[in-house]
């Protein structure tokens, strides 16, 4: 049975760069992937198709009332298969609902038995947790959690929300939820997301460095498999995927309170600009 896991966070911090590295990296070790974009954008898969055109699923559907989705998935030359769901009606319905929707329909199909499929990975736009935004977990249609974040103000803000819906969906039941830290070589954002990981109980599955071999592999819009195979970030990547090969604790993690939880944050915005300013003073002395 594919373990189906959904990689959440706010727009930016890195969600989709994750999980296309990381499908193109289990692909290499011989797994077999799906991984779903629900961005109106239909970035999520743009670094494993390239310039290859891709129907989006939902648009198919509205428009016909049903839809075929081996006809909408796309495979890859990296081994992963793609399929976004795309827009839906301005103003009408709910992205997460259509997530729920068509993994109804992957079920239906038969689609992970059919392609023999080892994961799904689904890349949850939208950043505000909702109703709609938690269905797929209160659905129980996620096994697993892949919170990302940087250490942002507004990222991790938005990350403890995700973390309070999760828990009220829930109703404080354990469920396994892992955290990774974008861009975590900046400044003291490693230190920063480790004393947060901690106060909320999140396991931390990784800290991805800002590598920038990753940037330029974005901006040719390839994987960074692709663009530099032999490079530490790539090498990153494949220690993270054979972390996510191994079982996850299920946790009940602790989401602070929002008053508590920024002034929090106001104090590590504080403490990082003292630094810089002292590292602005001894650059002027020299």
């Amino acid at each position: 049975m594919a373990e189906r896991i959904c990689f959440v966070g706010r727009g930016g911090c890195g969600k989709s760069l994750l999980a296309a590295n990381l499908s193109h990296a289990l692909a290499r070790m011989g797994y077999k992937v799906l991984l779903v974009g629900n961005d109106t954008s239909l970035s999520s898969t743009m670094l494993l198709r390239g310039e290859a055109d891709i129907e989006p699923a939902l648009e198919v559907y509205r428009e016909e009332y049903e839809v075929e989705l081996s006809e909408v998935m796309l495979p890859t030359p990296s081994g992963v298969w793609c399929m976004e769901l795309g827009s839906i009606d301005p103003g009408r319905g709910c992205m997460a609902r259509g997530l729920s929707l068509i993994d109804e329909m992957l079920e239906m199909q038969g689609i992970p038995e059919k392609l023999d499929l080892d994961y799904i990975f689904y890349d949850i736009s939208g950043e505000t947790p909702c109703t709609g935004y938690i269905l797929p977990f209160r659905d129980n249609i996620m096994s697993r959690c892949i919170l990302v974040t940087n250490s942002a103000f507004a990222s991790v803000a938005t990350a403890n929300a995700i973390l309070q819906g999760i828990i009220n969906t829930e109703k404080d039941e354990e469920f396994p939820i892992q955290l990774v830290v974008n861009q975590a070589d900046q400044h003291e954002a490693r230190e920063q997301m480790a004393a947060y990981a901690a106060r909320v109980h999140l396991e931390v599955l990784a800290y991805l460095d800002r590598w920038p071999e990753l940037e330029y592999s974005c901006l040719d819009g390839r994987t960074i498999f692709d663009y530099a195979p032999q490079s530490a970030a790539a090498a990153q990547f494949e220690a993270i995927a054979e972390s996510l090969l191994s079982p996850t604790l299920q946790v009940t993690p602790r989401p602070m309170p929002r008053r508590e939880l920024l002034t929090w944050l106001r104090g590590w915005q504080k403490r990082e600009l003292a630094m810089r300013r002292e590292e602005d003073l001894e650059a002027a002395a020299r």
